[in-house]
């Protein structure tokens, strides 16, 4: 009976396990000792992230990334926030070099932004090669027929152009590619003046949808933009509004989705209403309580494995964080080594205005500047604190020495990235206004040069005195 299992088993194996080992070696002068991470799109509607693998960058610049794939995949190398993209195909090779930061430009430390790469390319047919000859082509073709694009219909130049590429890489069996191409083409005509039926009948009805093609789902959420919204507020789409927001009904809502014409098929329909769904979520077309609701139906109803977990990713990026939440606990040590703690701060009743910031960032420091007046109106019920995103506690040692007039409380981040993760910040400066039992008055909260001042005056003015009669303020 053993020897019966481990010959299924040896014979089902391949089929299950198919991925094959990509191998990426590298070279990345100025990053030395850096971490390097590989990372690609979960989903293309959320866009949420994961990591597939890392190392670390040695003394001579050097890096090997090794994971595996079972299809071509568009990836991004990230050290620290410089990042650079590339495809990579399974059981491939590459041989790359990632260049420092443009020191001509200035870069914000605090938000990620792209630097040149280069790849060895070996075939004129391995992926990169391919997109990369297209896309010159292609930005040929888009700058010599510009005008044409802005003054009159430049469908035929268009439907040449697509007959031209698909001939010129006839010889190119490469299914990604094709929808490369094809839906490169058809973002284009999404721009232009073709009708919505036409794109439709081209590029969606009746055709495969490409999840993991980064070209197909640009194209795709292009010509999907605000269509759950538009049609809720049609007649025919009238009654969405009360399946979600009062029934609560997934099923509901897919029946009435099936008036229209363009969310007629299910798995269409469906992810368009995840993509509506994560949208409004934020522009308050749909109450935010049954948007969650319809998500997680989606999530443990659907049988379509990519929609339960584009449900699920979505459902991770709504924010955890909330005005009358408890505010994560922290500890964290000022520039002398002493702590303190978030229960400290907001001890004797005060309030905590909190802002996360790093010395580079020059609106970081000119933000400082407007909190330097705050903390002489407001200091008796607000205590002021500001959060160093700096490597090392000698640098806010060094921060503060430089900057005398900031006279309230500095602390150094020391949790290795835990309080970015914890207070969702994807940006500096980031802020905070947290009440005295330990809950968010403001998350996230407005900045200084905001309108922050009305609430600070509200926290600490007099209570007026009231009339005996009527509950009016005594002017």
């Amino acid at each position: 009976m053993k020897k019966n299992f481990l010959c299924i088993l040896l014979f089902v194996f391949p089929f299950l396990c198919n991925a094959q080992m990509v191998t990426i070696k590298g070279t990345a002068k100025n990053y030395e000792f850096s971490e390097i991470g590989v990372w690609v799109n979960n989903d293309y509607v959320s866009n949420a992230q994961r990591q597939l693998t890392y190392s670390v960058i040695d003394s001579l610049g050097n890096f090997l990334l090794e994971f595996k794939t079972k299809e071509i995949q568009y990836i991004t190398l990230k050290i620290d926030k410089n990042i650079a993209s590339m495809y990579v195909e399974p059981n491939a090779n590459y041989e790359i070099i990632i260049f420092p930061p443009d020191s001509t430009t200035y870069q914000n430390p605090n938000i990620e932004h792209s630097v040149k790469m280069s790849i060895k390319l070996k075939t004129k047919t391995e992926i990169n090669a391919l997109t990369m000859d297209y896309d010159k082509r292609f930005d040929d073709f888009f700058s010599q027929d510009y005008k044409l694009f802005v003054s009159r219909a430049p469908q035929p130049k268009i439907d040449s152009f697509k007959v031209a590429m698909h001939s010129y890489y006839s010889t190119v069996n490469n299914k990604y590619f094709d929808g490369y191409i094809t839906y490169t083409i058809a973002a284009l005509e999404e721009k232009t003046k073709v009708s919505q039926k036409k794109l439709f009948a081209n590029y969606i009805k009746g055709k495969p949808i490409l999840y993991t093609n980064p070209e197909y789902m640009n194209f795709f959420n292009a010509f999907y933009k605000q269509a759950l919204q538009t049609f809720s507020l049609s007649k025919e789409g009238f009654p969405l509004s009360f399946q979600i927001n009062d029934k609560g009904s997934l099923s509901g809502v897919m029946n009435i989705l099936k008036r229209n014409p363009f969310l007629q098929n299910d798995t269409i329909g469906e992810l368009v209403l995840l993509k509506g769904l994560y949208e409004s979520y934020y522009d308050g077309s749909f109450k935010r309580s049954s948007v969650s609701s319809i998500i997680q139906q989606i999530a443990a109803e659907s049988i379509i494995a990519e929609h339960q977990q584009i449900a699920k990713n979505i459902l991770n990026s709504f924010s955890k964080l909330h005005k009358g939440g408890k505010a994560p606990f922290f500890e964290l040590p000022d520039k002398t080594g002493a702590t303190h703690s978030l229960d400290e701060l907001r001890s004797k009743n005060y309030y905590v205005y909190m802002m996360l910031y790093d010395a580079q960032c020059t609106s970081c420091v000119e933000q400082m500047k407007v909190i330097t007046s705050f903390k002489k109106l407001y200091g008796e019920r607000i205590t002021f604190v500001s959060i160093s995103n700096d490597k090392t506690n000698a640098e806010l040692k060094e921060f503060c020495t430089k900057n005398p007039k900031f006279d309230w409380l500095f602390l150094y981040d020391n949790s290795k990235g835990q309080l970015k993760v914890n207070y969702e910040v994807k940006s500096l400066p980031a802020y905070f206004l947290i009440n005295p039992d330990g809950d968010f008055e403001q998350v996230p909260a407005e900045s200084p040069d905001e309108d922050i001042d009305r609430a600070f005056y509200d926290i600490v003015k007099p209570k007026a005195k009231l009339h005996n009669v009527g509950g009016k303020r005594n002017n």
